[in-house]
């Protein structure tokens, strides 16, 4: 009986594996003192084992995995923060709202100042919503 207990201990290092959670595997430490156990105690406390330990484990485990992660792991900026107060040229003029291609993508911009010329450098100021509010540098 003890073979479930390896199936058990597999399938949740393949599922955090997938997951890239490593939530599971905090219970795998239950199943695997439940296999320890399986030597010698009956199947019934083998499972009380497996789940007392294994929930202990995941309550226990977690807080660490979340500190270790927020103090080692840096987060990257995604795409939309690294925009805000970077400047760019318009490629044509802008006046209040209207699509505007910058890195490759077209934003929705809407223009918080004086008309922006083709030519002309802008810089976003804030994202608002799904808009890019930009203002005209001045030179």
């Amino acid at each position: 009986m003890n073979w479930i207990w390896l199936l058990l201990i597999i399938a949740v290092i393949v599922i955090d594996i997938m997951t890239s959670n490593i939530l599971f595997s905090w219970l795998g430490l239950g199943f695997f003192i439940a296999w320890l156990a399986g030597y010698y105690l009956e199947l019934p406390y083998q499972i009380l084992i497996a789940f007392l330990i294994g929930a202990v484990s995941i309550v226990i485990g977690n807080r660490v995995t979340r500190k270790y992660i927020r103090k080692n792991i840096h987060n990257d900026p995604i795409l939309v923060d690294k925009i805000v107060g970077k400047s760019f040229r318009a490629e044509h003029d802008i006046e209040s709202e209207t699509q505007h291609k910058i890195n490759g993508i077209y934003w929705n911009v809407k223009n918080d100042g004086p008309i922006i010329h083709q030519g002309d450098t802008f810089s976003v100021v804030e994202i608002r919503q799904n808009r890019l509010i930009i203002r005209k540098e001045e030179n």
